[in-house]
């Protein structure tokens, strides 16, 4: 399979969130929990279905990829066992939850071996192809035909009939209304094409890596890059993650993994710091030793004595390099989350009192991204009494010499 770009997490967020078929799904959720005499199956039919599509405003084909995607996602639900809203709002959903439940949609979509081979044709091209080419990959897709993108030469083709075209343009249609393609004009010809979006690239990357193919990603992990590997992380989620930590590690001695490891995080950001200590938690007992020379390095020495702690050994951590390590972690939840997710994550176990007393001290703190942090605390801390304590505390951290000192990175 050919290299790819994944998009960052909360964009694919984003995208999902305003997917027709998806919102349609939730509310088809809804009006069923409101109808339980409507048969709880894979088709929804006869007049149950032309009530439900009158009520949503949908024809009876989305009608039956919403009913597929909603019996799908609540199959999932079931499996986690893991309690969510059967529906609600989308644009207050987790980002993880709205991925995982789109995800779900896609399976469900993808089943029909049709739909599954012209996903996995549109990938394998990596580039927009032309609407009269596409029938090739449509009807070629069980024999792992071939399907040529905008700028190569097009082989002969037959003209689809009326029952295969409008196949294909009911796939189409339904990977749209999922956000799995999107459709534009090939410059060159000037006719229509079709090509998958940043969603469907990283739905389609998914069940391809979960089938076995090797997906390479573009900017991820070499083989002898940590740095490739802490910020591949950035983009994957749990399942994805731990896939590629095995991989990198499997390649390498633990002495060598931890030694890389700690490099990287030395000349890295916050988040690659924290996302380094993290896999160091995989490797265990065999990185201490490189774990505790790393105490004699000002940006790991915070970072280094609490994995120490963590695993048994002793190391001293002062209140001003805990406060120093808050800050960094802190910086590094604000180069991926959203500033909402860093505040509930951040002192999640912390008394708001509590709280509001130890960011008031945080202004002290000489690390570059006190500010940043001090601000998004102000501006969406639920608790007053935080908010502002961070508000004064930036004040404090603005003004000249604030922090003792030059800034660590």
């Amino acid at each position: 399979m050919p290299p790819v770009r994944l998009a960052p997490r909360d964009e694919l967020a984003a995208a999902a969130r305003v997917v027709p078929l998806l919102r349609a799904a939730r509310e088809l959720r809804a009006w069923a929990a409101e109808h339980p005499e409507v048969p709880a199956s894979q088709v929804l039919a006869g007049s149950a279905a032309l009530v439900a599509a009158e009520a949503l405003e949908l024809t009876l084909d989305e009608l039956d990829a919403a009913w597929q995607v909603a019996a799908a996602v609540s199959e999932q639900i079931a499996d986690d066992g893991e309690p969510r809203p059967a529906a609600g709002p989308l644009a207050t959903a987790s980002a993880e939850d709205v991925l995982r439940e789109w995800d779900a949609a896609l399976a469900a979509l993808l089943a029909a071996e049709e739909l599954d081979g012209l996903a996995t044709a549109l990938y394998t091209v990596g580039a927009p192809v032309r609407i009269d080419a596409l029938f090739e990959a449509y009807s070629a897709a069980a024999g792992g035909g071939q399907l040529a993108g905008p700028g190569a030469s097009q082989p002969a083709r037959r003209t689809p009939d009326a029952d295969e075209a409008a196949a294909l343009s009911h796939a189409l249609e339904t990977l749209a209304d999922l956000g799995v393609v999107e459709l534009g004009t090939e410059e060159a010809a000037g006719s229509l094409a079709v090509v998958l979006s940043p969603l469907g690239v990283w739905g389609v990357h998914r069940r391809l890596l979960a089938q076995g193919w090797h997906v390479p990603v573009l900017g991820a992990v070499e083989v002898g890059s940590a740095v490739g590997l802490l910020t591949t992380l950035a983009s994957c989620d749990a399942e994805d993650g731990e896939s590629k930590i095995n991989d990198w590690l499997a390649g390498r001695s633990e002495e060598q993994a931890a030694a890389d490891l700690i490099a990287a995080a030395a000349a890295g950001t916050p988040g690659l710091r924290g996302a380094a200590f993290a896999v160091l938690d995989r490797i265990g007992q065999a990185a201490t030793e490189q774990v505790r020379a790393a105490i004699g390095e000002p940006l790991l020495r915070a970072h280094a004595a609490v994995w120490l702690h963590e695993h048994g050994e002793q190391a001293e951590l002062g209140p001003a390099e805990r406060a120093w390590l808050l800050v960094d972690l802190g910086a590094g939840l604000l180069e991926e989350a959203d500033p909402r997710d860093v505040v509930a994550e951040l002192l999640p176990d912390v008394a708001p009192d509590a709280q509001a007393e130890i960011v008031a001290g945080l202004w002290q703190v000489p690390h570059p991204g006190v500010i940043d942090l001090l601000t998004t605390l102000s501006e969406y801390h639920a608790d007053p009494g935080v908010a502002r304590a961070a508000r004064k505390a930036a004040f404090k951290a603005r003004s000249p010499g604030a922090g003792g000192g030059p800034r660590r990175s």
